[in-house]
């Protein structure tokens, strides 16, 4: 009799974070519901936020670049920041297909910039803290883009709902589906390496969800 097929420990671990981060997020849902249906009602002030998501995308891309440059830099690091890169092109090219002209990464053009930027930064900070001065610059990479991953699958199925019933012609399903594969990656990786721990994991998501609170009252300010 063939024996049933377990799942890997990481991915059974990240079934069980996902319905933990849904549940720990569920008081947010109905204000970031009521946020883009209003931002996407409106195209110069959608193309704003589409391009703030580039902005966030290339970051993400340019902070991987920074601190993952070693000899020994693998294909799952450089596949991860090719598609975060290729993220940022696909947001700023519907956000100047929304806007109808060229867009930068400038006040005028971005929703709630600074409180964008600060979020990305006061995470990393979080991240570092949580996991202690001893751990490898690429167990600090690993944890970060897992968290990030968290909050991008959330968002972006949020905002793929919202296109659909504005019936926009715009699709998240690629972006989706390379976001749950980055963070499958990311969950296995720190597995491998035994440092996935819901102990360093669980302080570092209760800060992001502070500072995603946080930026989520910014953007309600700047829809406003």
């Amino acid at each position: 009799m063939r024996e049933l097929a377990h799942p890997a420990p990481a991915l059974s671990w990240l079934d069980g974070a996902l319905a933990r981060f849904a549940a720990d997020n569920e008081a947010l849902a109905p204000r970031t519901r009521a946020l883009l249906d209003s931002i996407v009602a409106e195209p110069q002030r959608h193309s704003r936020m589409i391009n703030t998501l580039s902005l966030l995308e290339h970051m993400g891309s340019h902070k991987i670049m920074a601190t993952q440059h070693s000899a020994a830099i693998d294909q799952a690091t450089l596949k991860h920041v090719a598609e975060e890169a290729h993220h940022a092109f696909f947001m700023k090219r519907q956000a100047e297909k929304t806007a109808e002209r060229a867009l930068e990464y400038v006040a005028g053009d971005l929703l709630a910039p600074s409180s964008a930027r600060m979020y990305f930064q006061r995470l990393e900070s979080a991240t570092v803290r949580a996991l202690g001065e001893r751990s490898s610059s690429r167990a600090a990479y690993l944890y970060m883009s897992m968290i990030v991953e968290f909050r991008a699958l959330w968002f972006y199925g949020l905002y793929e709902q919202t296109l659909k019933r504005a019936k926009h012609v715009m699709s998240l399903k690629r972006v989706l589906g390379e976001e749950q594969a980055h963070l499958g990656d990311m969950a296995e990786r720190l597995e491998a390496g035994n440092e996935l721990d819901d102990a360093r994991a669980t302080p570092v998501l209760a800060a992001e969800r502070k500072l995603y609170s946080r930026l989520l009252n910014t953007l309600e300010k700047a829809a406003a």
